[in-house]
């Protein structure tokens, strides 16, 4: 699961409870348990042609368009395809009209469906780049389903993000130092002959940085195999956090992990990007230019580098919602 699955969709697969209890759906019942399968089918499905297939099962066994959509809704926010979650917003609305909130698999009260309309038709203004529809259609899902702002708080941040970044250059030849000895060196100089810079954000303090550490240190290593080097900045300069940071950094395997430097507290660099998450990916081109900052697994970072060199192939490792849930 990508991203969403650690902001995005939270918010709603809280709402799942045991689908079982949702499933007076059919006036046919099926065997036992099939429609059970098929919900949990059509609710995991991967790609389109896999949902596809699950939906159609599911209308056999009875299964209501409510939850065909409800599914619909969230198969295409965990695949980060947000035009088509924009798009989706008419069908929706036309659902109201009929929404029973017992035919519901994901949703406690009608609000909390009410407030996903809304949802999607924000998105759909912000891909038209229409921040004043953005802004009307974000705020009424806030209104309708407050329990639902972390799942629509992330788009507001990446806008803010995305458009205070949009024409920011980066100074690469600021001194950083670096953590294991102290050496100042500038960003410049660990990039090298590559025309790209790869930056990741991170904290030893940080339980969804050390979650996504497979998927970092196979992303070093496809990188690194295309000549392009990677940066990790700890953000915070104290002394207890380079003495965890080594700690942190005396546990990974291998050796060619990338150069490890502190950020400067006088010029953060954590701030001039609006790094609010951790870890998070910067990539940069030799002149300074941003080309992309934000979680790791968003879809859009390898689309970026995949664009900096087709060549490059997004290595399929992934944490467990285990490993992103906080610590007792």
């Amino acid at each position: 699961m990508t991203r969403t699955a650690a902001t995005l969709l939270p918010a709603w697969l809280v709402l799942l409870t045991s689908l079982s209890s949702h499933l007076g759906l059919a006036q046919e019942e099926p065997p036992p348990g099939a429609k059970e399968e098929i919900l949990q089918t059509l609710f995991e499905s991967r790609d389109e042609k896999a949902f596809k297939a699950a939906a159609a099962a599911g209308r056999k066994a009875g299964v209501t368009e409510q939850a065909i959509l409800e599914a619909r809704f969230l198969f295409l926010v965990d695949q980060e395809d947000f035009k088509a979650v924009g798009a989706l917003a008419p069908t929706l609305r036309k659902q109201r009209a009929s929404f029973r909130i017992d035919d519901s698999v994901i949703f406690s009260v009608p609000e909390e469906f009410f407030a996903i309309i809304e949802y999607c038709y924000a998105l759909g203004a912000l891909e038209e780049g229409d921040l004043t529809r953005f802004r009307r259609h974000i705020t009424e899902a806030f209104w309708l389903s407050p329990r639902q702002a972390t799942a629509f708080a992330p788009h507001i941040d990446r806008l803010r993000r995305d458009r205070a970044i949009a024409n920011l250059k980066i100074d690469l030849n600021e001194v950083f130092l670096r953590q294991e000895d102290s050496r100042e060196v500038t960003l410049k100089g660990l990039a090298g002959e590559s025309t790209h810079l790869v930056v990741h954000f991170w904290s030893p303090w940080s339980n969804e940085t050390e979650a996504h550490l497979p998927d970092f240190l196979a992303m070093v290593e496809e990188l690194g195999a295309h000549q392009i080097p990677v940066v990790s900045i700890l953000i915070e300069a104290g002394n207890d956090a380079l003495g965890e940071a080594r700690k942190f950094r005396a546990a990974l395997p291998g050796e060619a992990l990338g150069n490890w430097i502190v950020d400067n507290s006088d010029s953060s660099l954590a701030r001039k990007l609006r790094v609010l998450d951790l870890p998070t990916i910067t990539v940069l081109s030799a002149e300074g230019s941003v080309l992309f900052s934000g979680h790791p697994s968003e879809k859009q970072l390898w689309s970026t580098l995949q664009k900096v060199n087709p060549g490059l192939d997004r290595p399929r490792v992934e944490p467990s919602l285990d490993d992103l849930a906080p610590s007792p």
